[in-house]
């Protein structure tokens, strides 16, 4: 079983003349993005003109293969190449071990990106996997570049992938990081703006005090905005953690940012949540690329069936209780 992490698919259409008659008429490009974006991927086998940026190697090719593309889903299978030395060692393991030489070898170790672009639907799961150091972020820069260079310059179809982010509150979410799963609270940096040149910003009336104490600092030298972080030690107040976290969830303009520095999950951002990720199991990548409808049609067993129910989950929150262990 693996995890996946769910990104929304923006599609947004520019105005742009089909000199390449590449538009179908029974498919307005304005109405079904969404439609050329699976045209583009194409058919079982096809690789995908992928690119990544390499620190200090320039750009690289990304090895990949479309496993199946049917019904407005289509799965990919990418892999991160790695450069491997491998030492043939001989039976007796004494003094000739020195003189060994080893061997280069690459490596293709790959993770699954399933796109969803039917219609009402466009959102990507891309497999959490060790072959890409459980990090899904280089994936998913590589198909919006691939995208975009495709479909932006011919038919005028812009696309932005985003991780989607699953409802949650700060105070649930800091309950279940400290009891539920042991985490610590390493330290927490507070943003805060200038009340004099910011007055729409809502605070509690409980923090009103503490709040004008911040903003008076900044009215000293006429700034806007300013971060104070704390390191926190064996003791940490976790109920005034909760109210600054009500400061900053009461402000929509993002007057306000609160993150936490947890042990073992890693950054928590207040005003961003964290990213959608379900499990998924094997078998349900094993039936559908090698085209095989399960005796059983449910998540367990089904991808389109998977996919729904992820599709759901995310926009009516029904996992906010859940929340996962690592960030992406």
């Amino acid at each position: 079983m693996s995890d996946y992490i769910i990104h929304n698919i923006g599609l947004t259409v520019l105005p742009q003349l089909d000199f390449n008659n590449l538009v179908d008429p029974d498919k307005p490009v304005h109405s079904f993005p969404n439609y050329y974006l699976g045209k583009l991927i194409g058919a079982k086998g096809t690789e995908l003109e992928l690119q990544r940026t390499r620190r200090g190697g320039g750009e690289e090719h990304v090895p990949n293969c479309v496993l199946r593309n049917d019904g407005g889903i289509a799965l990919i299978r990418i892999h991160n190449r790695e450069n491997l030395t491998i030492y043939d060692l001989p039976e007796s393991t004494g003094d000739e071990v020195e003189d060994c030489v080893g061997v280069p070898q690459q490596s293709y170790p790959f993770a699954y990106a399933v796109v969803d672009y039917r219609d009402g639907r466009c959102q990507l799961a891309i497999e959490k996997s060790t072959s890409w150091d459980s990090k899904t972020n280089t994936i998913r820069i590589c198909l919006e570049n691939f995208f975009n260079e495709k479909l932006l310059r011919s038919m005028g179809i812009e696309t932005i992938l985003k991780e989607k982010p699953v409802k949650t509150t700060f105070e649930e979410f800091i309950d279940q990081r400290t009891i539920d799963h042991g985490d610590v609270i390493e330290s927490f940096t507070f943003e805060y703006v200038n009340l004099k040149l910011h007055p729409t910003a809502r605070i509690p009336e409980s923090m009103q005090e503490e709040m004008d104490r911040f903003s008076k600092n900044l009215e000293v030298y006429n700034a806007l905005s300013a971060t104070t972080t704390m390191k926190m030690g064996s003791v940490v107040d976790n109920e005034k953690l909760k109210q600054l976290s009500t400061v900053v969830t009461l402000c929509t303009d993002n007057a306000f940012d609160l993150v936490v520095k947890f042990r073992d999950y890693g950054d928590y951002d207040c005003n961003k949540g964290i990213p959608a990720k379900y499990p998924m199991n094997d078998v349900v990548i094993s039936h559908f690329k090698n085209f095989e409808i399960p005796d059983i049609v449910t998540s367990d067993f089904d991808l389109p069936t998977w996919l729904d129910e992820v599709f759901v989950k995310v926009i009516e929150g029904k996992d906010d209780k859940k929340i996962p262990t690592k960030p992406s």
